[in-house]
């Protein structure tokens, strides 16, 4: 009896164990699976956990489909002829095309080429010329087979990173061309009243007016940026560019994909100047760096309840052969940022877009005013005639 007892015992021990152990099996699959799909949402997102690098042949096979070709068509004597062309790219949504506005402002006719051969023509949907960038739809219905591009994260980017260009030259021929990254975050002016921010500078080895609008790939095959000028080298090929980053097109893309339009942020009804060393010594001041105030807009300026207020030069002066208005308060930090000039304004409120007002440090008089100042954040407008 004693005996029979002992074997029933055992075999509940066994199955109890094969129970604990089937259980123990199931949860750590379970937990497999999780990490296996977070890990790979993470490298979606991020790029941390991305596969090893790809070949350029792997990068230009895989992007090709989705660089297109952008002919800018004037209306002549001789009916409708391409008198220029440029690249662009597909977008997430299939439905819009990525391009430069330069390539396409006051076209009489957009069309949009195919890596097959399929000409479409298109319009413009909407525009930022501070980026230089366009979205372009479709003026009929039209399905689009060929995939996006992935527009990856272009904050971990690092100085002499390998970037891969698939464009378009000769005709609707494509181009791989391989670089590296030479400068990150770099101040840029497409336009003269206002800084473009998140700027890369890059080098490749052959570049043209036709490869702007293309996209700057990583390593990984992501977009993380697009080509939106190039060094000038009196009208031949050069090989330096400037790329708008990949972080930026998502902002005002989608902004513009939904208004039309994106707005970049700057002091309501304030307008400039950055410092220099010539500008502080008329001034008699000992600040050679920051953004000098020579205009405020009254309108904005008398709705503000605030006790103290920015104030704008009253006097003009030559500097280097232009006139600059002198006199003004001199902001030299805004909330916790260092001001040397125009862009670091711009780069802050680009960051910070949430913000409606500002702390401004400035410099009134040769002094620093020891409370800051707080002003209202609104779209910029070029300084009115």
């Amino acid at each position: 009896m004693e005996i029979k007892e002992e074997k029933i015992l055992s075999k509940k021990v066994v199955f109890a164990l094969l129970l604990s152990s089937c259980i123990i099996a199931a949860f750590f699959a379970y937990l497999y699976v999780d990490i296996s799909q977070k890990l790979k949402a993470l490298s979606v997102e991020s790029g941390i956990f991305s596969p090893a690098s790809r070949s350029p042949q792997e990068i230009y096979d895989a992007a090709k489909d989705s660089v297109v070709l952008i002919e800018r068509r004037e209306n002549t004597s001789r009916g409708m002829i391409t008198k220029s062309i440029c690249s662009g790219f597909i977008y997430h949504d299939k439905k819009h095309i990525i391009t430069v506005y330069s390539s396409v402002a006051n076209a009489d006719e957009i069309r949009v080429v195919f890596n097959n051969k399929t000409k479409v023509k298109a319009e413009i949907l909407g525009f930022d010329e501070y980026s230089n960038i366009a979205v372009l739809n479709f003026t009929k219905d039209l399905t689009i087979t060929q995939g996006p591009l992935y527009l990856g994260k272009s904050d971990w980017l690092h100085l002499e990173e390998k970037v891969h260009i698939v464009g378009k030259i000769c005709g609707t021929e494509n181009l791989l061309v391989s670089g590296e990254v030479n400068g990150i975050n770099v101040p840029y002016w497409l336009k003269n009243e206002f800084p473009l921010v998140d700027v890369i500078k890059f080098s490749a080895r052959a570049l043209s007016s036709e490869t702007l609008g293309a996209p700057l790939l990583n390593s990984r095959g992501e977009v993380i940026g697009m080509i939106i000028d190039l060094v000038d080298n009196g009208g031949n090929i050069t090989t330096l560019g400037y790329a708008i980053s990949s972080n930026m097109i998502k902002k005002i893309a989608s902004s513009i994909v939904k208004y039309g339009k994106y707005e970049h942020l700057w002091l309501e009804g304030i307008w400039g100047i950055d410092v220099t060393p010539e500008i502080a010594e008329f001034m008699d001041v000992n600040f050679t760096t920051g953004f000098l105030v020579t205009y405020i807009d009254l309108n904005v300026s008398s709705k503000l309840a605030y006790e103290e207020k920015l104030q704008a030069g009253n006097r003009t002066v030559i500097v280097d052969g232009r006139n600059v208005t002198i006199g003004g308060d001199i902001i030299i930090k805004i909330g916790d940022k260092e001001v040397n000039g125009m862009y670091d304004i711009a780069a802050y409120l680009e960051e910070n877009r949430k913000y409606s007002t500002v702390r401004l440090t400035v410099v009134r008089d040769g002094e620093i005013l020891e409370k800051p100042i707080i002003w209202p954040v609104a779209a910029f407008h070029p300084l009115p005639d």
